[in-house]
C-alpha cells in the first residue's frame, strides 16, 4: 500500500472523481426534453439555478427547435351544449415525424374554458406558449411543459399573442374601442407579460379601420387582416418590440371577407384564397414580397381532390401548406390532415390516432356536438415562465 500526503492512500485517491463543470453539466441537461427538466429542479441547488438561468433557458429552446417540434391539436366541446362542469380545451400532442403517414398524439393538457367558440377558433404555438382567445373577454396563456396557464381579463372583443425576441417578452395585443362608433381613432391595449408574473398595459391609437381575421405572429410582428374606412383591404402590422401599427396594402382577393387565411409561408406573410362559389379544388396563395412597397405576388394551384370543411393552420419547416378539418369527425371516422407541396403540386394525407376518437371518453366529456378544434404545427417546447 502506497501511502501519499494527508494520510490517504492511491486507491483512495482513484475513487474520488472531479466533479463535473458547470458549463459542462448545462451542456448535458439541454438536450433533455423540457418535461424531463421540470422534475430535475429538485434535485439540487445548483441544477434548480442552472436551469432557471435566461442562458440555459434560450439555448435549450433554440435546441428544441431544431430537433424536438411536436404536433399540437386543440379542441374544445362547444358551450352551447357542453354542461359548465365539462367546458374545457382538450390540448393533445404528438411528435413530429417527416414524412410518416400517421400520428399518435396523447392527451396533454386539460383548462376549463367556459365559453362557446366559433369554428375557425386559434390557439396558436408562440416561442413555446399557446394562447386561445374566448368571448368572454378571457385570454389564456399556457405553457405545455411548464403547465404553467395564465388568464387575462381583457376589454376588447379579440386579442392575439406576440412575442419581442430582443426584450424576450410576450405581449397581447387587444383593439379596445369599437370600430362601429363614431370615432375617429382607434384604442388599442398592449398587455406585457413579464418573467416574474408582472403584467403592464399600455396604449396605442391608430386611425380607424375594421378589422375581420384573427391576428397571425411572425418573427416579432402580429399580422391581421382588416378593411379601412372606403372598405379597402389591408393588413394592419404590430411591431412586438416597438409597440407601434402600421399599415400594408392589399390587393383584394387576399382579404375577400371572410374567405382568406392568414398563414407563416416560410417565415413570410402571405394568404390563402379560396372561393366560397366554387368548391374547394382550387386555391389561390398570396405572399407578401415587400412589405414597404406594399408588393405582392400569386400562383394558384389545384387539388387533386376537393376539401370539405378545412382551414389552412399554416405550412410545416419543409414549406408544405397543411390543410387541416375546423371540426372533429363522428365518432369511428379517422381524423385526417393533409400536407401540400407546392413545388410539386402534390398532396399526401396523414392520420391522426389518438385525438379523443374513444367514445367512452367523448360521452364522459360531452364532445358529440360541433367540437371546434384547431392544430398548432411545429409546436417548439419551452421552459420558461411567465
Amino acid at each position: 500500500m502506497v501511502l501519499l500526503e494527508g494520510g490517504c492512500n492511491e486507491n483512495d485517491q482513484k475513487d474520488k472523481l472531479d466533479p463535473i463543470p458547470n458549463d459542462l453539466e448545462a451542456e448535458i441537461l439541454t438536450r433533455l426534453p423540457a418535461k424531463s427538466l421540470m422534475k430535475l429542479l429538485c434535485v439540487s441547488k445548483v441544477w434548480s439555478s442552472i436551469i432557471r438561468s435566461q442562458r440555459f433557458i434560450d439555448s435549450h429552446y433554440a435546441l428544441s427547435s431544431s430537433t424536438r417540434s411536436r404536433f399540437i391539436v386543440t379542441c374544445c366541446n362547444n358551450g352551447a351544449f357542453a354542461p359548465a362542469d365539462f367546458k374545457r380545451l382538450f390540448i393533445f400532442s404528438s411528435s413530429l415525424e417527416v414524412k410518416s403517414s400517421s400520428l399518435v398524439a396523447k392527451l396533454d393538457m386539460t383548462i376549463p374554458f367556459d365559453v362557446v367558440l366559433y369554428s375557425n377558433f386559434k390557439c396558436p404555438s408562440i416561442h413555446g406558449f399557446l394562447s386561445c382567445y374566448s368571448n368572454n373577454y378571457q385570454f389564456i396563456v399556457c405553457n405545455l411543459s411548464t403547465r404553467q396557464v395564465i388568464t387575462l381579463p381583457i376589454k376588447g372583443p379579440c386579442a392575439s399573442l406576440g412575442y419581442d425576441p430582443v426584450g424576450r417578452q410576450f405581449k397581447a395585443l387587444n383593439l379596445v374601442s369599437s370600430p362601429d362608433r363614431s370615432l375617429q381613432f382607434l384604442v388599442h391595449e398592449v398587455i406585457t407579460l413579464g418573467g416574474t408574473g408582472e403584467v403592464s398595459r399600455s396604449q396605442v391609437t391608430t386611425a380607424r379601420y375594421y378589422p375581420f381575421t384573427d391576428g397571425l405572429y411572425i418573427n416579432g410582428s402580429i399580422y391581421y387582416g382588416a378593411w379601412d374606412e372606403r372598405l379597402d383591404p389591408l393588413i394592419a402590422c404590430f411591431d412586438v418590440r416597438y409597440e407601434n401599427i402600421s399599415f400594408i396594402k392589399v390587393p383584394r382577393d387576399p382579404l375577400f371577407w371572410g374567405n382568406s387565411v392568414l398563414i407563416d409561408y416560410r417565415g413570410t406573410l402571405a394568404s390563402i384564397f379560396v372561393n366560397e362559389f366554387k368548391p374547394f379544388q382550387s386555391f389561390g396563395l398570396w405572399i407578401l414580397e415587400d412589405a414597404t412597397k406594399h408588393e405582392w405576388s400569386k400562383q394558384t394551384f389545384e387539388l387533386p381532390f376537393p376539401l370539405v370543411n378545412m382551414t389552412s393552420p399554416g405550412t410545416n419547416k419543409a414549406g408544405e401548406i397543411i390543410f387541416a378539418p375546423k371540426y372533429l369527425p363522428g365518432i369511428g371516422q379517422p381524423l385526417f390532415i393533409f400536407y401540400y407541396n407546392v413545388e410539386k403540386k402534390d398532396m399526401r394525407s396523414v392520420r391522426l390516432h389518438g385525438i379523443a376518437d374513444d367514445e367512452e371518453f367523448r360521452r364522459r366529456y360531452r364532445l358529440l356536438h360541433n367540437t371546434c378544434v384547431t392544430i398548432s404545427p411545429d409546436h417548439v417546447e419551452s421552459i420558461a415562465s411567465l
